[in-house]
């Protein structure tokens, strides 16, 4: 039994990756869903239940006067019986507006409150919502009618008929937009209608049926909305919605890509006006390469990222990877403006990271940072200078701050980067390693060192001479007892996997065995008197 369920969990898991879905194999059902079912089974069950318990009564129907069967034609309701149970009918309406007013009026402004004020906009323009209320209100309004033209000597039949098959559509209809209206308030379904009503409003600016000024208030007003559920999710510290809500952002800078070619010139410049508290000089670099729309939705995830930071750290490398993964798609869509603007936007998190002092979070960001590197390198390395000028400009910042161990963390990841671009034979490597060797005082952090000793090692074996000798020659004001510790720390290591959980998951001092010999024997050299070129490298 259990490896058949295992067998369906395996091709469940199969289907949704070739439909490259997310959705866990185990995930509930859909509210909505839920409530259509709903429906259609109550109005199945009510329709095929009541026909076949009036059919049956029917059948043994018979006229007590003259004992034949009774006739439809021969059915009319009297006076008194309509109003009897028009009263009751009446009861029943006014219970049931009651329950539908007080539950839509106690839910959504509450919901609106937590998330965002254009919640109550959305529920107040949705179609199914607008029906089931009309239909209850007129429902009961057609009731009354019923019974104001309920005369002793005439007596309306059609409007009996249809108040008693209203009441009977109208309380099918309550449990189902209960279901829906609870969906309709989930974060979820609420970062889905926003991003809607977004892409709806970037669509009408393509067809120029309002003014230019008119479509980019309405869009920016979209992007805040948005924002404003990512922003009070971080703030509450509630990961699936706020997590969501980056996707969302992120999601929404691929549908801008794809809406921008339609949209007018005009559009694409803004004034101050639209961008309060943005210096001129900015404004006029974001209309000279068009990116108004994705800088605001980056500024969201810059505003939320600080929320994130303080009060929900686990999502800081959720959020640093998120965006490093559209990143890189915007880098092979060749979409530079946008992946420049994604550079800034980690820039950002590392910065806020390093302010706080958090080594964690700088470290999670970091890691996001080096994949991104590495997954450039292969297709767009012209692009990964640039990305190992900013750690080395973080990494100095970062030892300003007091934080040593970050300091020492950018020359690992700097280091590893030298080696990625050199095996593929990129010209970055030059580059990158010279940022390597241009972090100041070696001789007063150990990581510098032993990182080094390490690259060293790799030129080593690659029988790389000249990057061989700019390493040695770097560690050579390390005072001798740095040296021996480095080496010793080195090679104390035989373990791969660190003692601790976390995201690098690797000792940054495990040496490969192969290599281990060759930073042992660098450090012996860089700690000895000067020896010809060829003794040193072959060592």
């Amino acid at each position: 039994m259990k490896a058949k369920v295992n067998e369906m969990r395996a091709k469940f898991e199969a289907q949704n990756h070739q439909h490259g879905q997310e959705r866990p194999e185990w995930a509930p059902m859909d509210h909505i869903q839920f409530a259509r079912r709903l429906l259609l089974v109550l109005f199945t069950v009510t329709l095929v239940g009541f026909w076949i318990e009036i059919a049956w009564d029917w059948a043994y129907n018979v006229d007590p006067a003259t004992g034949q069967p009774v006739s439809l034609l021969d059915l009319r309701a009297t006076p008194a019986q309509v109003r009897a149970l028009a009263s009751s009918l009446s009861g029943a309406y006014g219970t049931m507006i009651a329950m539908l007013l007080t539950f839509v009026s106690l839910a959504v402004p509450l919901t609106a409150n937590l998330y965002t004020p254009k919640l109550i906009g959305l529920f107040i323009r949705d179609p199914i919502n607008l029906f089931v209320i009309c239909t209850a209100v007129v429902l009961a309004a057609h009731n009354l009618l019923a019974v104001s033209i309920s005369f002793d000597k005439w007596t309306a039949q059609l409007p009996f008929a249809v108040a008693v098959l209203g009441a009977v559509v109208g309380w099918l209809l309550v449990l189902p937009y209960y279901f829906y209206v609870v969906s309709f308030i989930d974060p979820h379904t609420i970062i889905h209608r926003v991003h809607r009503s977004l892409m709806h409003e970037l669509n009408v600016a393509t067809t120029g049926r309002r003014s230019v000024a008119n479509s980019q208030q309405a869009v920016d007003q979209r992007i805040h909305g948005l924002g404003s559920v990512l922003l009070r999710a971080a703030d509450r510290a509630d990961r699936d919605v706020t997590l969501d809500a980056v996707r969302t952002h992120l999601m929404e800078l691929g549908r801008v890509r794809q809406i921008k070619p339609r949209l007018p010139p005009a559009f694409l410049r803004v004034d101050n006006d639209l961008l309060a508290g943005m210096a001129d000089d900015a404004a006029e670099i974001l209309n000279e390469k068009g990116i108004w729309v994705e800088h605001r939705i980056a500024h969201q995830l810059v505003l939320a990222f600080h929320c994130v930071l303080a009060k929900m750290p686990d999502g800081v490398s959720a959020m640093a990877q998120a965006v490093a993964n559209v990143a890189h798609q915007e880098a092979q869509a060749a979409n530079t403006e946008v992946f420049l603007l994604l550079v800034r936007t980690l820039n950002s998190f590392l910065r806020a990271a390093i302010k706080k002092r958090d080594n964690a979070a700088v470290c999670d960001v970091v890691h996001s940072y080096k994949g991104l590197a590495r997954k450039l390198l292969e297709g767009h390395a012209q692009l990964v200078p640039a990305l190992g000028e900013h750690l080395r400009y973080y990494a100095d910042y970062a030892r300003a701050q007091g934080l040593p161990f970050i300091y020492e963390r950018m020359s690992y990841e700097l280091c590893e980067l030298v080696e990625m671009a050199d095996l593929r034979g990129h010209d970055a490597a030059t580059a990158l390693l010279d940022y390597v060797l241009n972090m100041a005082d070696v001789a007063s952090y150990p990581g510098l060192v032993k990182s080094r000793a390490v690259l060293g090692a790799y030129f080593s074996l690659q029988g790389r001479a000249g990057p061989f000798e700019r390493v040695l020659h770097s560690l050579q004001t390390v005072p001798p007892a740095l040296l021996v510790q480095a080496r010793a720390d080195i090679l104390a290591v035989s373990e791969r996997l660190f003692w601790e959980v976390n995201h690098h998951g690797v000792n940054f001092d495990y040496v490969e065995p192969e290599r281990r010999a060759r930073v042992a024997a660098l450090l012996s050299l860089a700690g000895a008197a000067p020896t010809p070129h060829d003794a040193r490298f072959g060592t």
